[in-house]
C-alpha cells in the first residue's frame, strides 16, 4: 500500500515554499563534515557533553528546502545530516543519547516524511541511493520503538498529546514504507489515543491543560498522518477530530495576528525550556505550517491567509 501522493503537493505548495521552506544553502564544506549538527557537533568532540538525536532532524527541513527550491545540495546535505543520526543508532535499533525514546521518535518521523517526500518528486532517481540507505535503519528503529520493551516509554509521555500523534505518524509513515502491518497497529493506537486526549472545546492536552504552540505541533502530525494514510484506513474521528482542533487553534490567533499564550501550560509564558537551554516561545512558523496544511486539504484561502496574519506576511 503506498502513502498518498497528496502530501508531497501539500508540502510543496506555492504557500509552504513562500512562507515556511525558505532557501538554504548547504556549508561549502559540507562533503567533509560529517553529518552532526547543534549539540551533537560538540559531543563528537567530547563525550560527556548531552547529545540528542533528534537534533538531526533539522536534515528533514533541509531536505524539504531543497526540493521546494530545487536545489539538490540543499538536499543532500539534508540527507548526510538525516544519516548521521542513524549511524548511532545500535543494533536493536535504540540509541544511547539523552532522551532516547522521544528522540528517536523525531528522527525516525523526519526522515520517513523526507523519503516519502523525495520518492514522490523529480529528484527520486538522483538520491534513490541514498534513501535505500535510510530504508533499513528506518525500519529497525521504528520497530524497536513499537516494541513492547518501549511501552512504559511511551505510555509515560501520556501527558504529551502532540507526542501521541508524532509517535503516529512516525510509524504509520514507516509502515507504508515498508507495507509493514506490525508497525501499522500501534500507528493507529497512538491515533486514536491522541484523539481521546483531546479537550470537549477542541485543545489538545499538553500537562492537563492547553498550550497554543504544542497544540499546533499536534496539527502538523495529525495533518500529515491524514495526508498519507490510505482512506480506507482512517476512522471516521480522525477528521471531525481534527476539524475541532483547528477550530480551537484559530480561536488562539488575535485580531493583529498574535497567538494568544494566556492559560498555555509550556510555551509563552516562561515555564520551559528547550534542549538549547532557550525558553520556548510560541514557534510561529509551525503554528502557521498547521495552518498552511489545512489551507491546502480544504481548499480554504482563509487559513493561508490567516497563517500569513501570524508571520506577518
Amino acid at each position: 500500500m503506498k502513502a498518498e501522493s497528496l502530501d508531497a503537493a501539500c508540502d510543496l505548495s506555492p504557500a509552504m515554499t513562500e512562507l515556511i521552506h525558505t532557501p538554504r544553502r548547504a556549508p561549502a564544506d559540507w562533503k567533509e563534515r560529517s553529518g552532526a549538527v547543534f549539540l551533537n557537533q560538540q559531543w563528537e568532540k567530547d563525550c560527556n557533553v548531552r547529545w540528542y538525536v533528534e537534533l538531526q532532524r533539522d536534515g528533514g527541513r533541509w531536505v524539504q528546502a531543497g526540493l521546494a527550491h530545487r536545489n539538490e545540495e540543499t538536499i543532500a546535505w539534508g540527507l548526510k545530516q538525516l544519516q548521521w543520526g542513524f549511524q548511532q543508532m545500535a543494533e536493536d535499533g535504540s540509541f544511547a543519547c539523552d532522551d532516547a525514546f522521544h528522540s528517536a521518535t523525531f528522527l525516525v518521523e523526519t526522515t520517513a516524511h523526507s523519503i516519502l517526500l523525495i520518492e514522490a518528486s523529480p529528484f527520486a532517481k538522483t538520491f534513490q541511493t541514498q534513501v535505500a540507505e535510510l530504508k533499513n535503519p528506518l525500519l529497525r528503529c521504528a520497530l524497536w520503538m513499537a516494541s513492547s520493551l518501549n511501552f512504559s516509554a511511551a505510555e509515560k509521555q501520556r501527558i504529551y498529546t502532540h507526542r501521541r500523534f508524532l509517535l503516529g505518524s512516525a510509524l504509520m509513515q514507516t509502515a507504508l514504507i515498508h507495507d509493514n502491518k506490525l508497525l501499522r497497529q500501534p500507528a493507529e493506537y497512538f491515533i486514536q489515543d491522541g484523539i481521546r486526549m483531546q479537550r470537549k472545546d477542541g485543545a489538545f492536552l499538553e500537562k492537563g491543560g492547553h498550550d497554543s504552540s504544542y497544540h499546533a505541533v499536534a496539527m502538523i502530525y495529525f495533518q500529515r498522518i491524514l495526508l498519507v494514510t490510505p482512506k480506507e484506513w482512517q476512522a471516521d474521528t480522525w477528521k471531525a477530530s481534527l476539524d475541532q482542533g483547528l477550530r480551537w487553534m484559530v480561536g488562539r490567533v488575535k485580531e493583529n495576528g498574535e497567538v494568544e499564550v494566556k492559560g498555555n501550560t509550556r510555551t509563552g509564558l516562561g515555564q520551559e525550556k528547550g534542549r538549547t537551554g532557550r525558553l520556548k516561545g510560541v514557534n510561529l512558523p509551525e503554528f502557521a505550517t498547521a495552518l498552511l496544511y489545512y489551507a491546502y486539504r480544504s481548499n480554504n484561502p482563509h487559513y493561508e491567509a490567516l497563517a500569513r496574519k501570524v508571520l506577518g506576511k
